[in-house]
């Protein structure tokens, strides 16, 4: 991930809340993720927000810290994360600019 971060709480103002994260998950023989609806005991289901957010890491062990370096190799993440990197959006004039970048070569 390109961006930089100057504190956690920059890095956490990303979240957008919805919890899917603190939900157990399965992996099945095709490697595609099952959210299940076993939730994180800290987790408020209803205000998808943690009930022990800025202790998370010291009373829950199991809570995964995620950074900038990290995200990326988390499949489960859902695509929408507001942590995951944004696909680059595909237009007609950067098609346009790469081929004319691979003509000159």
């Amino acid at each position: 991930m390109s961006d930089t971060f100057d504190d956690d709480q920059q890095w956490d103002s990303l979240c957008k809340q919805c919890g899917r994260c603190c939900f157990e998950k399965l992996e099945d023989s095709r490697g595609r993720i099952i959210y299940t609806q076993t939730a994180c005991r800290y987790l408020d289901v209803i205000t998808r927000r943690c009930k022990i957010f800025e202790r998370r890491f010291e009373i829950n062990p199991h809570c995964v810290k995620l950074t900038p370096e990290l995200v990326p190799q988390l499949h489960w993440l859902p695509p929408d994360c507001g942590y995951c990197p944004k696909p680059e959006k595909f237009t007609r004039k950067a098609s346009r600019d790469r081929r004319k970048r691979g003509r000159g070569k």
